[in-house]
């Protein structure tokens, strides 16, 4: 099995509904800002023909096999679709600030007087930002492409206001805490929202932290990237379909997220460690005890113990694989330093895996 096609299911399920939440603001017909990277465009039901940027239509117009729609879909839906199914990787920072026009907010179409301009503004920022995770999620380099391009789309709303990206991304969050009315399927969308944060604020830290490491190394780094990357995937995968599974209550999307945040933030923190080790000369000694064959067997069997059909097994097994080529690219990676500086690296890799095996991190308070 495929580790993403169960982990896509449920972070894409949980995008679609944000979409919807954005949608219950606003009436059927959805007019795009004039944009000067965009031209403009309208979404409406009583449009016919789905209208996408100039930059997706080209891509869609060059396909060599007419694009079939599944039935049932609604108008938001089918651009939806028709996004992920032309945007193949590697998607350009070009293509993703593209998709602005689809499903952006005007506050003339509702009368939403108690909300400013600059509220609305905040609702276009937040929206921009999960419709370009939506598309690039997936492929390692795509994520960190969607990481440029949510950097630019922060600098347009920040620079004006002469406020910081870090200030930005508050105020995105402040829009989402805006449309958590209550009910727990409003708090469910609104943690996802968080969650995606907090994923893409660790992205932008190991961009930043491989960028400013020796040439020689990039490359090496950036293997190590793309190996975590897949496997938080089949962390969260097996969170979410085993340690999880046959646990029902409506709560348990917001869990969900509150853990994919403690992932990247756990992650985020110890790039800062990394940083120190390789830049700085920090000396790192063992915090926990080696995570030996036996007992990362023995964790492993926990939860194949769990598992209840071949598909939940597979998903086990690609938790272990990724899991062993992470390992192993850390391992080059420690024999390409210095031998002290290499003994610190492994350090860390060793408490890392120990932080897994013994799923130390705990859901984080999302609201209160």
């Amino acid at each position: 099995m495929n580790v993403s096609i169960s982990y896509f299911a449920q972070r894409l399920s949980a995008s679609l509904m944000v979409c919807a939440l954005f949608l219950s603001l606003i009436t059927s017909c959805t007019k795009t800002a004039k944009d000067e990277k965009t031209s403009e465009n309208i979404i409406s039901e009583d449009i016919v023909d789905i209208q996408l940027s100039p930059e997706i239509q080209a891509r869609l117009d060059s396909m060599d096999t007419e694009l079939e729609l599944p039935e049932g879909l609604t108008q938001e839906e089918q651009v939806t679709y028709i996004e992920n199914h032309v945007l193949k990787t590697p998607v350009s920072v070009i293509e993703l600030l593209a998709l602005q026009p689809v499903h952006t907010l005007d506050p003339d179409e509702r009368n939403w007087d108690y909300i400013t301009e600059a509220g609305w503004a905040k609702f276009r920022l937040m929206n921009r930002f999960m419709r370009m995770q939506y598309v690039a999620l997936g492929d390692p380099m795509d994520e960190l492409r969607w990481v440029v391009a949510t950097q630019v789309i922060l600098d347009d709303y920040a620079t004006p206001l002469g406020i910081t990206q870090e200030q930005a991304i508050d105020s995105l969050l402040s829009a989402a805490d805006f449309l958590c009315g209550g009910t727990q399927y409003q708090i469910n969308q609104c943690t996802y929202v968080m969650a995606s944060v907090e994923y893409y604020k660790t992205l932008a830290a190991y961009k930043t932290f491989i960028e400013q490491m020796p040439k020689d190394l990039q490359p090496l780094l950036y293997e190590e990237y793309m190996a975590w990357n897949k496997l938080n995937k089949a962390r969260h995968n097996a969170y979410v379909n085993i340690v999880r599974a046959g646990e029902h209550y409506s709560a348990l999307p917001m869990e969900y997220e509150g853990m994919y945040a403690a992932y990247a933030e756990k992650r985020r923190q110890l790039l800062e460690t990394e940083m120190q080790i390789l830049s700085a000369g920090k000396v790192y000694s063992l915090h926990h005890p080696v995570v030996r064959t036996v007992d990362w067997e023995n964790y492993l069997q926990t939860l194949r113990d769990r598992c209840e059909s071949d598909e939940a097994s597979d998903i086990v097994d690609d938790f272990d694989e990724a899991v062993s080529v992470w390992i192993s690219v850390r391992q080059k990676i420690a024999r390409h330093l210095p031998p002290s500086v290499g003994t610190c690296y492994d350090n860390l890799t060793a408490d890392y895996h120990w932080g897994i095996t013994n799923e130390e991190e705990q859901v984080p308070e999302m609201y209160g």
